[in-house]
């Protein structure tokens, strides 16, 4: 089920539900809350965010996510028992546990799993691993495409938007030539290309947010390497995994479902 802004990824009781931030996509190798779901007990409401359409061809500031998500299924409003957040979404899930807070007249547990900050790097960091992936393309046109998304991103420190616009420019450019390589048609090779720019626009949108009051509320769940805004949380619980299958363990799974029936006793 979906309401435009929220999808149901596991149906249970609406008194309790819990909201999962995260930019979900079938073609990242990171496990995501789909597959977390089905590792926790049945008996909670789980609804993981959408994205905004208009994210596909404009960048979009922080309001204009905070305001779509602010939209909660019907069966949240007053329910909502935690707000969880993987990576980047854990910037959005602060913001969005504040709202819920201010609603509902208790805030929600604040999860975080390998809460990260955005900063201009991370454009540069996402943009390489696309095109590393771009096989079909020379590694002089990968190197050349990389290097100066690296200078791109240098000089946009003090500019993320104009960064943004860049790289996403620089992205074209290296799909564009793979995907024709590729023999895709138009619309499967503009679906991929809305995906990136729809991510980019995630990353602008979050960086624009400081989340640290908000962390400083949270306990971060982490893989084995911790992760870049886990010592702003409350507290912190270290797992022996690698970042990517953080949303694929049952050991970490325990533990959630054991902090929030500890919340709810």
């Amino acid at each position: 089920m979906s309401t435009g802004s929220w999808q149901r990824i596991s149906e249970g009781d609406p008194e309790k539900t819990v909201l999962a931030v995260d930019f979900d996509s079938t073609a990242r190798a990171e496990a995501g809350f789909r597959r977390f779901a089905p590792l926790l007990p049945p008996g909670r409401d789980l609804w993981l965010t959408s994205q905004p359409d208009a994210a596909e061809t404009e960048v979009l500031d922080a309001e204009a996510y905070l305001g779509w998500w602010r939209e909660l299924p019907g069966s949240a409003h007053g329910h909502v028992e935690a707000v969880l957040g993987y990576c980047v979404g854990g910037v959005f899930a602060a913001a969005l546990a504040d709202h819920i807070e201010r609603q509902q007249g208790s805030r929600p547990a604040l999860l975080l799993f390998d809460p990260e900050p955005v900063d201009s790097l991370s454009l540069y960091r996402d943009f390489k691993k696309a095109v590393d992936a771009m096989s079909l393309l020379s590694e002089e046109e990968r190197g050349s495409r990389i290097a100066e998304a690296l200078t791109v991103c240098e000089m946009a420190r003090d500019d993320f938007r104009s960064g943004a616009l860049a790289i996403v420019k620089l992205y074209e450019s290296a799909a564009g030539l793979a995907f024709d390589r590729l023999g895709l048609d138009e619309e499967t090779a503009g679906d991929l290309m809305g995906m990136f720019r729809s991510y980019v626009s995630y990353l602008n949108g979050a960086q624009a947010l400081d989340p640290a009051a908000g962390w400083a509320k949270a306990l971060a769940l982490t893989s084995a390497t911790s992760s870049p805004g886990a010592p702003l949380a409350l507290r912190e619980r270290s797992f022996p995994l690698g970042t990517g299958e953080l949303l694929n363990n049952q050991d970490v799974a325990d533990a959630v479902h054991g902090i929030l029936k500890e919340r709810s006793a």
